[in-house]
């Protein structure tokens, strides 16, 4: 069963890599990349600010799932020996054509996080931005983390907020209006937020995975999907002060080894 869940997960990101919706052109150029890079950032601002915490000038970096290489080749032009593993080819053509219609430099491998081919302590740091909540066996994933990352390496890991907004959008959904109150968020999470088998967390469950790391910092992030009313339509960024972080969509996990 596990086998064939992975295969459906792959199989999902393999039509729809992140971020293109799955409008793949046949020969993506500069201009395609930079559409994609535009639209996550001006949602997301709050990545950069995270990578850049990360401080990865001279570093060896591992990104766990890097899509189409738009976060990874922000790290990569911040002077990080840049490697970037992901289940999906197409998600991995994608990433190689970013950095080399935009002049970046990294090593892309398709094995998943489960099993990565790496030496012990081989990483001065490790990013991963909303892809270990996909993976089916997460404590084997973050056992891998742990034995690949550098004694006092860094990490920053973000995964999803199991009772934020999008969760109850998602109640209300496939939930409420389908007459099936008693649902629940793990449920909805997994059957029906991107690939099969997607899972968020709660903050206990988020440190008991990150239970072997140090300095462990857990925030979670209101996004403009918490305030989503429409597939392409958000509420001003601004309201999402008004809302309490517990919320949010985000859970970003800082720590070190």
């Amino acid at each position: 069963m596990t086998g064939d869940l992975k295969e459906s997960i792959k199989n999902f990101w393999n039509g729809k890599p992140c971020g293109t919706f799955g409008i793949v052109p046949p020969e993506p150029d500069q201009e395609y990349f930079e559409r994609i890079r535009e639209r996550r950032y001006r949602l997301e601002p709050f990545v950069l600010k995270f990578i850049d915490e990360l401080d990865v000038k001279s570093k060896k970096v591992l990104e766990i799932g890097c899509g189409v290489g738009t976060d990874g080749l922000e790290i990569a032009r911040r002077g990080a020996d840049y490697t970037a593993i992901d289940v999906s080819n197409a998600s991995l053509a994608l990433a190689k054509r970013n950095f080399e219609v935009n002049g970046g430099r990294g090593t892309f491998l398709n094995v998943s996080a489960e099993e990565m081919p790496f030496p012990d302590d081989s990483f001065d740091a490790i990013y991963s931005w909303g892809v270990l909540h996909h993976t089916p066996d997460m404590e084997k994933a973050f056992r891998e983390v742990r034995r690949v990352l550098k004694p006092g390496g860094k990490l920053c890991i973000m995964l999803y907020n199991r009772f934020s907004l999008v969760g109850f959008q998602l109640y209300v959904l496939y939930g409420l209006l389908r007459l099936n109150p008693s649902v629940s968020f793990e449920q909805l999470f997994a059957e029906h937020h991107e690939s099969p088998g997607t899972k968020a967390l709660t903050d206990m469950e988020a440190s008991v995975l990150f239970r072997d790391f140090k300095n462990v910092l857990i925030t979670n992030v209101i996004t403009p999907y918490d305030l989503r009313i429409a597939r392409n339509v958000f509420l001003p960024l601004w309201l999402g002060k008004l809302i309490p972080s517990r919320f949010g969509f985000f859970k970003v996990i800082r720590g070190n080894k």
